[in-house]
Parts: C-alpha cells; sequence; structure tokens
C-alpha cells in the first residue's frame, strides 16, 4: 500500500510539474492561457486512467525535449490512442509491441528499445518530422505517413481527445469542436501562441491577423482568401451567440470591410494576432468594434460535428 500511495504520489508531481513546463515551451507566450486550473481538477482527462495518463505525460514531455510544437504531441497522442490506447502492450500484429504498434522488422529499433516509451515516441516524432508539411496536414494524413496504417481514418476519431489532454497539460481551457477539421484550425493557431506580428507575414516565425487565419484553415485542408476583408465576405454569415469554435471573428468595419480577424476558440475568447509589437494570443472577442462571423466553407456544421462525436 505505501508503495502504490509514494507511486500515484510521485505521477501526481510529475503531472503538476510537467504542467507548468509545457505551459512555458508550448506557449512561449509568457503569460496564463484562457484560465489557470490545475490540471487534474479541468476534468478533460476523465476518459483516461493513470497509466494513460503516465504515458501521455511521457509523450508530451519528450515533445518538450525535442522544442517541437504542440501539434507534434496532438499528433502523437491521438496516434498512442488509436494503436495501443495509450498502453505500452507487449504484444501486437506480427512483431508490433508498445505504445505506437512499432515493430522491430521495420526498423524501429530493438523489442526492448520500442518498449521503453521515451525511445518509442523519439522515433515516433522523427519519422513525424519528417513528413513534409506535417504541422499543416490533417492529423489523421500526418499519422498514416508514419504510421502506414490498414486503417487511416481511424486516427481523426482520437483528435478531439488529443487536444483536450494536450490542453489540459499545458493549462488551457478553450472548448475543443469535436471533428477533425475544425480542431485542425484551432490546433495549428495554439500551436503560433507567442510568435510576433508582422504585417503581410504567413508564417511559419511570424504572423499578422489574416495570414494566422488562412495558414489555420489550410492546416485543416480549406481555402480562404489571403487579406481581411476578403475573408469577411467568403463562407456563411453567422449571428452573434450561434458562433462556433473554428469560426472567424471580424473588427473594425473600414471602407473595404472589417479590418482584423480572430479565430473563435469558444468561452468568449479567441486566437489573434493583433498588431505590431505583439505576438499571437488568446483574449476575449466581446469588443466594441466587433463587427461579426463567419464560418467558412469547408467548415463541418453543428449537425455533423454531433454525428462525429
Amino acid at each position: 500500500m505505501r508503495l502504490a500511495a509514494a507511486g500515484a504520489a510521485a505521477l501526481l508531481l510529475l503531472l503538476v510539474v510537467l504542467s507548468t513546463v509545457v505551459a512555458d515551451v508550448f506557449t512561449r507566450s509568457g503569460g496564463p492561457g484562457v484560465c489557470a486550473v490545475p490540471v487534474r481538477e479541468t476534468g478533460r482527462m476523465r476518459e483516461l486512467n493513470d497509466e494513460q495518463v503516465g504515458n501521455a505525460a511521457t509523450i508530451i514531455d519528450v515533445a518538450v525535449d525535442l522544442e517541437l510544437p504542440a501539434r507534434a504531441a496532438v499528433i502523437a497522442v491521438a496516434t498512442g490512442m488509436q494503436e495501443s490506447r495509450l498502453r505500452n502492450l507487449t504484444y501486437g500484429h506480427r512483431d508490433s509491441v508498445g505504445l505506437f504498434q512499432q515493430r522491430p522488422s521495420q526498423g524501429w529499433g530493438s523489442r526492448e528499445e520500442i518498449l521503453d516509451p521515451r525511445h518509442a515516441t523519439r522515433s515516433f516524432y522523427r519519422r513525424l518530422t519528417a513528413v513534409s508539411g506535417w504541422e499543416r496536414i490533417p492529423l489523421a494524413r500526418a499519422a498514416q505517413a508514419v504510421q502506414h496504417s490498414a486503417y487511416p481514418e481511424e486516427y481523426a476519431r482520437w483528435e478531439p481527445l488529443a487536444q483536450r489532454v494536450v490542453d489540459a497539460f499545458i493549462g488551457a481551457c478553450a472548448a475543443v469542436i469535436p471533428g477533425e477539421r475544425a480542431a485542425s484550425v484551432i490546433a495549428y493557431a495554439q500551436a503560433q501562441l507567442g510568435k510576433p506580428y508582422v504585417w503581410g507575414a504567413e508564417g511559419p516565425r511570424a504572423f499578422d491577423c489574416s495570414g494566422l487565419a488562412m495558414r489555420a484553415y489550410q492546416a485543416a485542408g480549406i481555402t480562404i482568401p489571403r487579406v481581411t476583408y476578403d475573408q469577411w465576405r467568403h463562407g456563411a454569415r453567422i449571428p452573434r451567440g450561434e458562433e462556433q469554435p473554428g469560426d472567424l471573428a471580424f473588427f473594425r468595419m473600414e471602407s473595404d470591410g472589417p479590418g482584423h480577424v480572430g479565430i473563435v476558440l469558444g468561452n468568449g475568447q479567441m486566437i489573434h494576432a493583433p498588431q505590431t509589437g505583439d505576438i499571437v494570443k488568446i483574449a476575449p472577442y466581446a469588443r466594441a468594434d466587433l463587427v461579426g462571423f463567419t464560418r467558412p466553407s469547408g467548415m463541418s456544421r453543428p449537425t455533423d460535428l454531433a454525428l462525429r462525436s
């Protein structure tokens, strides 16, 4: 009993320390996220047991060590859920073992190495980051490029949960929409937190407001116009109060149209690139200069999201 209690206490301490480290490295914004709720009190990981949470912690910790963006951890956690339900399995199809069901015969390392979660995770990230455009393509495509699964579409079902897990570790409390495309838009934008605003920039090191929106939608496989006033004219207008995470919020009406745009997270919050001298950040969108909301064509509608959740 004493050993079990000590093990539980050590795991809790790991989660608290790791959540602080990940928040600093992943957001790089120097400030809190949408809210600062202790990790275990958010309820966002209630679907996972202690073994699964511990393995998720390892996956995120390795991403921190490798200085990878949060999107990499989301892809890895979702892949681990599909392949092993985040358990370090000693068995699998043919010679597959471990968190990601990697095979010694396919060059992933020896059986003993693959059963080391940190080694397995580093190997996954090494192959993931070799995939062209891995940060921008849909999660299922990125995971499949690494795993070569017979059921590639299955990775997408775990993206909302994976995003919630990573958000919980970094202390973010923004709602996550089920459905691969909306989640991909939000995940890409979150991975840019802390990067500087530069007028006309489209990433990857800096963004302006419409450049951030355009690239986030590209990450979900959706093409939208480049400039803010064209983005305002693209897609369906959404009445105030009916906006969903992933929708676009527009501000500061000018002669050609709105002069600023942000990406709705939920709970009255958005991600945006504000102005010169500032950084990509999370902020409220209930402002006096709010013009309205749009939902670009290609985004899942609420009825679709309900079916896929």
